[in-house]
């Protein structure tokens, strides 16, 4: 073969992979749009709960993973019924990280207004 298409296919080869490698760095450390906040409206007779990924996300540093899809599934409010807070000091979905260890407990009387807030 011919010494000069040798050199142009090698380059061809480096300049692909540089391409391919490049994209595939850029696709796995992109960042994740963080979605907006909401209310939990189901908690009558208390006032509703924000919820601000926000703060979750970029203020705890938590990953995505650590939440979804358990103890929470990814569509928006589907928790939502099945949210009590007999379930929650029991440990299942905000009581699963929010449990006096790693963060403050939903048994706390003294906390409720920590979530629970007027709109």
């Amino acid at each position: 073969m011919n010494s000069k298409f040798m050199g142009f296919t090698t380059a061809t080869v480096i300049v692909v992979g540089l391409a391919l490698w490049l994209d595939a760095k850029l696709a796995l450390g992109g960042e994740v749009p963080v979605p907006p906040d909401f209310f939990y409206e189901e908690t009558k007779p208390l006032d509703p709960v924000p919820f601000s990924h926000k703060s979750h996300v970029t203020g705890k540093k938590l990953q995505c993973p650590e939440c979804h899809t358990k103890p929470f599934q990814m569509k928006k409010l589907a928790a939502s019924p099945q949210m009590t807070m007999k379930v929650l000091n029991e440990g299942e979905f905000c009581g699963n990280c929010h449990n006096g260890k790693k963060a403050f407990s939903t048994k706390e009387a003294k906390d409720c207004a920590k979530c629970h807030r007027k709109k």
